[in-house]
């Protein structure tokens, strides 16, 4: 391994200052972001227990936080391949929270979207990195599931914010045009969380098993929530989920990993 420098330590601070931060803006902002999400209820919110979700990722969040800042993970390559990513998605998360509550909804929606790339590139760096660091068991018990339902809720979040975005800029919340738009962005999260099963199934199963689980979790509440609303967006949802059954399930051969020439001896 290559010598310990300040960035590690600050990384590794980094990680850990915005795994806390974004557990306190959520704690902070409390039930006023779920008062406002029904003030621009859209035919794709999922129902309210969805949410509940964020309890696991909060506490498999701390869980990495606190395990890479432990001494002997400082140099981990893996660590310095996806703290970075971890420590921005955490902080959008958290400043997320202030921003939607005082109703700065396009401002929050950006946000939101660099939390997904945040939270995607920390995914796709473990998903590559992890064979190459040779990541221990406990590496891909505890990084996996963390990176996966964070990158896999965030997807959703993404979609379903959008829609409550357009609504809180004057768009209609019922009618033909929302059941279409809202049908039409479901489908397009469904091919993506379709996209990144595949392209990662080579990866730790950890991740993308989490990820997917996110998905469907996102799914299948909106179903519950939409079914007596709307069939077009139910309908919609349910192709999605089975867009990321098939991904799951499929006999897929994702694409070899580039040859990487061995490092000459010395």
């Amino acid at each position: 391994m290559t010598q310990p420098n300040p960035s590690d330590f600050a990384r590794q601070f980094a990680v850990i200052f915005t795994a806390i931060f974004q557990v306190y803006g959520s704690y902070t902002a409390g039930s006023s972001v779920g008062t406002i999400s029904q003030e621009f209820h859209s035919l794709i919110i999922p129902a309210t227990y969805a949410f509940a979700i964020w309890g696991p990722i909060f506490i498999l969040c701390a869980v990495y936080a606190v395990y890479q800042a432990l001494p002997v993970q400082r140099e981990n390559p893996l660590f310095r391949a996806i703290g970075w990513w971890t420590a921005g998605a955490f902080l959008a998360n958290g400043v997320w929270s202030y921003v939607f509550t005082n109703r700065q909804f396009i401002i929050a929606q950006a946000i939101i979207f660099v939390g997904f790339v945040c939270a995607g590139g920390a995914y796709l760096r473990f998903v590559r990195e992890a064979p190459d660091s040779r990541a221990t068991t406990v590496d891909n018990a505890i990084i996996g599931p963390a990176v996966g339902l964070l990158f896999g809720w965030l997807t959703a979040a993404n979609v379903v914010g959008l829609a409550a975005t357009l609504i809180a800029q004057g768009l209609a919340s019922a009618g033909q045009g929302a059941e279409v738009g809202g049908a039409a962005l479901l489908l397009l999260g469904g091919a993506i969380a379709f996209t990144v099963i595949l392209v990662s199934r080579r990866g730790a199963a950890s991740a993308w098993i989490g990820f997917a689980g996110a998905v469907l979790w996102a799914l299948v509440a909106i179903v519950v929530e939409q079914r007596s609303a709307s069939t077009l967006t139910s309908a919609a949802a349910v192709a999605s989920a089975l867009l990321v059954i098939l991904a799951l399930l499929g006999p897929w051969q994702t694409p070899a990993r580039p040859f990487r020439r061995p490092a000459a001896a010395v």
